[in-house]
């Protein structure tokens, strides 16, 4: 694995109908931006990740042989596999006298973009049920939060029956639409899809972000209940964790903030959110190493530009 500043990263390509890898690691310089959010049908998990100081000929090598990219992340005491999936774009390119290769990446594999449910569900068929059938077909393991069985939450048993419903769409569309309905979110983890209620209920695993974890910044503040915060890179992090964001100073975002009222944009903030969107960034020869984080605070009304907790 390269070693930067403490910094760890290890890139392998490899190919789905051979056994051929190829694995790189530093001097190598390679930049990622690895998205985790809930996105619609099968962009749900991408990365864009960039490799220099190929030739040509390794380049078209790359193409012709490869069709997956694992890339592990973090630092020499902490560090995960940070995205496993599909190349789907391949490009060439040259910035000043060095080339370099661009992956666009998806997690989601051809299989799960080509499999497809047609069914139709009779009068009273339990929603929960439909939707455990339907993440059964994606072909990956599938995790409920919280369990379809849990006796401290009901959320999943709780969405009722159909009195009909007919299906004829790719298992992440059909999911997707039946969140719409439904209220629930569906991610594409590096190992798993991960099905969980937009609510406030959460994975159970919440982390802190401060200064003193390594929070870069400060957190900005939508007028909405919403707040986005970058830290050091944090591979631990998952969608539908909760973050515990405590910052001495923090920004309102220009849209819809009220800058004449200069307490939004200097008073202490603390609150608890949980993560929706989760950005990774990582450029190996420049500072950039970091992870951004979008986060929802609780309940759809709670707004933390006036409900905040102060710091104190």
């Amino acid at each position: 694995m390269g070693v930067l500043y403490g910094r760890y990263y290890e890139l392998t390509l490899y190919s789905t109908t051979s056994s051929e890898y190829l694995r790189m690691t530093a001097p190598v310089q390679v930049q990622f931006r690895v998205s985790y959010y809930p996105g619609m049908g099968s962009i749900k998990g991408t990365a864009e990740i960039t490799i220099y100081g190929l030739n040509v000929t390794s380049m078209d090598q790359i193409i012709s042989k490869y069709d997956r990219v694992k890339l592990v992340a973090g630092y020499n005491d902490s560090f995960d596999t940070i995205f496993d999936g599909n190349v789907f774009t391949p490009s060439k390119g040259k910035f000043g006298p060095e080339q370099y290769l661009l992956l666009y990446c998806s997690m989601i594999s051809e299989a799960e973009t080509s499999a497809r449910i047609n069914k139709t569900w009779g009068s009273g068929t339990r929603v929960c049920d439909i939707v455990q059938e339907v993440a059964g077909e994606l072909g990956v393991p599938f995790t409920f939060l919280p369990p379809i069985d849990s006796k401290d939450n009901n959320f999943w048993p709780s969405l009722g029956r159909v009195s009909k419903l007919s299906a004829a769409a790719p298992p992440y569309a059909v999911l997707d639409d039946l969140g719409q309905s439904f209220g629930f979110i569906v991610y594409r983890l590096v190992n798993k899809a991960l099905l969980l209620p937009r609510s406030d209920t959460g994975t159970g695993v919440s982390h802190e972000i401060s200064v003193d974890t390594g929070m870069e910044g400060s957190p900005i503040f939508t007028a909405g209940p919403t707040v986005n915060v970058v830290t050091r890179m944090n591979t631990k992090i998952l969608p539908g964790d909760e973050i515990v964001v405590k910052s001495r100073y923090s920004v309102v975002s220009a849209q819809g903030a009220n800058f004449a009222d200069q307490t939004q944009v200097t008073q202490t903030k603390s609150g608890k959110y949980y993560a929706s969107s989760i950005i990774h960034t990582g450029d190996f020869y420049s500072d950039v190493w970091s992870t951004s984080i979008q986060g929802y605070a609780r309940g759809v009304d709670w707004n933390p530009i006036t409900s905040g907790d102060d710091n104190g």
